[in-house]
């Protein structure tokens, strides 16, 4: 049930927040969803952390929710506010004012039951995962190659500290 509220507040915040040129976007809007998809087919039977239905009939629908409309939305009004133009401590701030709110959406999921966290993951590694998360999203808007190398490294750090290994992938 999270799931869907959290949909309908990312529809909300982006049609009220989000500039209207979201074809700008829509490349690294894709790249965050598809890091998201990868993560729940290659780990479906290894998740770190893993979407509970917690309310609605099938455990597909809140990942569905997130991979098709938390994870582009999110991008889009984080990128079309983002202070491109100004110093280093204005974006610093942009992105830990943006970890926040999704620690805080994470937590409140935690806490009702939406997001169950398994093999020693925790919330701390999730504030980890989205401030890097949140940096290569940047990285991917204006460098998407670099992103994806970013990326890369970062997964694979991830599989090696919580032992993901292929043999455990789908």
């Amino acid at each position: 049930m999270i799931a869907i509220i959290y949909s309908v507040i990312w529809i909300i915040v982006a049609s009220k927040f989000a500039d209207r040129n979201w074809k700008a976007y829509y490349p690294t809007m894709l790249f965050a969803s598809l890091g998201e998809a990868l993560y729940e087919l290659l780990c479906y039977k290894y998740q770190l952390w893993q979407m509970e239905p917690n309310g609605v009939q099938f455990a597909m629908i809140p990942i569905l929710l997130l991979t098709l409309i938390g994870m582009p939305l999110s991008t889009w009004v984080y990128l079309s506010k983002y202070p491109f133009r100004k110093g280093v401590l204005s974006q610093s701030l942009y992105i830990a004012f943006f970890t926040c709110a999704y620690i805080i959406l994470e937590y409140v999921a935690v806490k009702g039951g939406s997001i169950t966290y398994h093999h020693h993951w925790n919330l701390l590694w999730s504030l980890l995962f989205v401030i890097v998360m949140f940096l290569i999203i940047r990285i991917h808007f204006k460098r998407p190659i670099l992103a994806l190398i970013f990326s890369a490294i970062f997964a694979i750090f991830l599989c090696l500290v919580f032992d993901v290994s292929l043999v455990k992938m789908k």
